[in-house]
């Protein structure tokens, strides 16, 4: 049986349209083999955070993520299970 592990990442974006950047959480649910399973984003299950993204402030498709800039104090989640 795989064991699973949820790890808390703060992802942040920029626009490459209005250059708005932004930052959001995420929940990634890993497999043992440290494949990500499933992501989530405000308790949705979602795309990973590198697809399909767009602008919140003009809704541009153009969007990439940036680099992490450290460590941050994101609560933990706790194991399910």
């Amino acid at each position: 049986m795989r064991e699973i592990h949820t790890v808390t990442e703060a992802w942040d974006f920029q626009c490459l349209r209005c250059l708005h950047v932004w930052e959001d959480v995420y929940e990634a649910c890993h497999a043992d083999d440290g494949r990500p399973v499933v992501w989530r984003r405000r308790g949705i299950v979602t795309t990973a955070p590198w697809a399909d993204q767009t602008c919140p402030g003009c809704s541009a498709p153009q969007v990439k993520p940036l680099p992490a800039r450290g460590r941050r104090d994101i609560p933990r989640v706790p194991p399910q299970g």
